[in-house]
């Protein structure tokens, strides 16, 4: 069977509603706001003992992003202009690269 890509008849089809409705994520939003509290403390714990240091890298960037939010992402470029480059290409048997191609080549 094929993976991926799109496939004849595959997904919801056109037209048809989602079954995730607004009032179903908003209640949804509320039951998980129940453990709020819990999921802090779990974070926390996390945070200071946890196992690896990427878990608690991690459980620290997401106390800070809930606490301070995530921090702005500047999208300025800055452009700088710099000279072209030269790019010269030698021939095996003309290591100085000075002699013009033979005629017979």
């Amino acid at each position: 069977m094929a993976r991926g890509g799109f496939r004849e008849g595959a997904g919801r089809p056109s037209g048809s509603n989602n079954k995730s409705s607004p009032e179903q994520s908003q209640r949804l939003s509320e039951l998980a706001k129940d453990y709020t509290h819990d999921a802090l403390l779990t974070l926390v714990d996390v945070a200071k003992n946890g196992r690896s240091d990427a878990a608690r890298v991690s459980a620290a960037n997401a106390l800070l992003d809930r606490g301070y939010g995530k921090p702005a992402v500047k999208e300025e470029i800055e452009a700088i202009d710099l000279p072209p480059v030269v790019i010269q290409i030698k021939a095996p048997d003309d290591p100085d690269g000075i002699h013009p191609p033979r005629a017979d080549d």
